[in-house]
């Protein structure tokens, strides 16, 4: 059976989820090399829960896409409270604003990405 190629918005949510899974790691890279006093744990941590999603976001699996939800509601949590905190600066806004983009793109990548195969199958 052919099935057909997966529609545009499907394409265009999973490419979006993983620029801003990039995005998000590259933040906290950037962030950890400018501060004054550099921990590997405070890089490693973070990157790697975001970046151990990539294998199954390229392989297209709708379950990857919804762990992934679950996990960023840490980065999200975090980046409200460092924000939120006196000491708030630019790089807590811009992890809240990347982590709810990518909490949207990844959840609608999901629903599309199980809509597409149940009407594929």
């Amino acid at each position: 059976m052919n099935n057909p190629a997966p529609p545009r918005q499907l394409r265009l949510a999973q490419h979006l989820s993983l620029a801003l899974l990039l995005a998000l790691v590259l933040l906290y890279t950037v962030t950890s090399i400018l501060a004054p006093k550099f921990f590997w744990t405070l890089l490693l941590v973070p990157c790697f829960s975001l970046l151990v999603f990539v294998p199954g976001m390229l392989s297209h699996k709708p379950r990857a896409y919804d762990w992934l939800c679950f996990v960023l509601l840490v980065h999200f949590t975090m980046g409200v409270t460092n924000a939120m905190a006196p000491t708030g600066a630019w790089n807590d806004y811009l992890q809240t604003l990347l982590s709810v983009a990518l909490f949207i793109s990844a959840m609608m990548s999901s629903r599309w990405q199980k809509a597409w195969l149940r009407q594929s199958s």
